[in-house]
């Protein structure tokens, strides 16, 4: 970000910067955004694959996350600026492929707060859930049954999706261009792990039975809070997929797999993740995201219909040509493959003609790198 722009926005005024987005929106150029993501994510013929640049941002423009954590107005600011996998602010100005959305951007424990778990910020960093310190807790919420869906930390996101969408009336053509999307819902197996921490893998052996009870709930009270927070969305897209986590998915949700599929045994996975994940997809339809190396066992498990896309959180750990070449054959596409490394690192998907089946995503210094780049991504292409 330049100094005049600097200047402009350090005094984090939440309607200078929406005027500012709202002067420079382009309502057309997003609607072509969107049908690329869609063409492509269902393997039809594009004119270039939807490329998201992600510039680094000046962090002392940003409110301290424990302070946005806290004020909807702040929040809203900060994540106009810089939300998970893109920015609004810099991407009018790039003109690139990220599809406009934020978020209730309140950490992974949303859901183990509904069962009475709390969030703690350390260092102004991302929230950390407070796991059970035993076993018996785990009993007394399995007795109690699905929670109150207000309370915990839904309450914030809802509250903070009312401030959202109210804001949005005051600014026609952000409220159309920009999507309120929905929280970081997380899945089963990531969520069990967050209420009891590393005693889930003791579980597994020592009493399957309570696992399986736990992640019968999780999943239900899942499935009741999309459904509940559905009225505070406007994510939709024109096809079957939304604008979520950065990019557009497929499916109507994206449940994080992180420490199912990097710790699990393939059985185990099956058979403490893979089922819980299905009953979701069989309610929605969706995609699925995992960091971490992914194993080639995965792919034998995950047959679902209802499964539509993947997301990998750490695409350098992986075989692009393998992964794509197994996606493909299960007609599976790829979400923001790249994400935070450079241009170069896409290097392999261009180099191997790939046309169809995924979205790119890569990381620049500043807006005027992600001009440059987009500038001559799309004249290569000749969009």
């Amino acid at each position: 970000m330049n100094d005049s722009k600097k200047s402009q926005f350090i005094e984090k005024n939440l309607d200078s910067l929406l005027s500012f987005i709202e002067r420079n929106i382009n309502l057309k150029h997003l609607q072509k955004v969107e049908k690329i993501h869609l063409d492509s994510l269902t393997f039809q013929t594009v004119p270039l694959l939807p490329l998201t640049v992600i510039p680094i941002i000046d962090q002392s423009l940003l409110f301290p996350y424990a302070e946005a954590f806290q004020d909807p107005y702040k929040m809203m600011y900060n994540e106009l600026l810089q939300t998970c996998g893109g920015s609004v602010y810099s991407s009018i100005q790039t003109k690139d492929f990220f599809p406009l959305h934020i978020r209730s951007n309140h950490g992974i424990g949303i859901i183990p707060s509904l069962f009475g778990l709390s969030s703690k910020i350390l260092y102004n960093n991302m929230p950390w859930v407070e796991h059970f310190s035993n076993r018996d807790e785990v009993k007394r919420i399995i007795q109690k049954g699905i929670p109150d869906l207000n309370k915990g930390l839904v309450e914030r996101v809802i509250q903070t999706h009312h401030f959202y969408l109210d804001k949005l009336k005051n600014y026609p053509l952000c409220s159309q261009g920009i999507k309120v999307s929905q929280p970081d819902m997380q899945g089963p197996f990531d969520i069990a792990h967050l209420m009891l921490g590393s005693d889930i893998f003791y579980l597994v052996y020592e009493n399957p039975l309570l696992l399986h009870e736990l992640l019968e709930l999780i999943t239900e009270t899942y499935i009741r809070l999309r459904k509940y927070i559905d009225k505070l969305l406007n994510d939709k897209t024109t096809g079957d997929a939304v604008y979520v986590h950065g990019a557009i998915y497929l499916g109507q949700v994206v449940i994080k797999d992180d420490t199912a599929v990097v710790n699990l045994s393939p059985e185990m996975y099956d058979e403490f993740s893979w089922q819980y994940n299905k009953k979701i997809f069989t309610e929605f339809k969706g995609s699925l995201h995992s960091c971490g190396k992914i194993k080639d066992w995965l792919y034998d498990i995950i047959n679902d219909n209802n499964l539509m896309s993947i997301n990998y959180g750490n695409p350098e750990m992986q075989n692009f040509q393998k992964i794509y070449k197994k996606n493909n054959d299960k007609h599976l596409s790829i979400i923001g493959w790249g994400y935070n490394q450079d241009f170069s690192f896409l290097d392999e998907v261009f180099n191997n003609n790939i046309k169809t089946g995924l979205s790119l995503s890569c990381q620049v210094k500043n807006v005027n790198e992600g001009i440059t780049c987009i500038d001559k991504y799309k004249d290569k292409n000749q969009f």
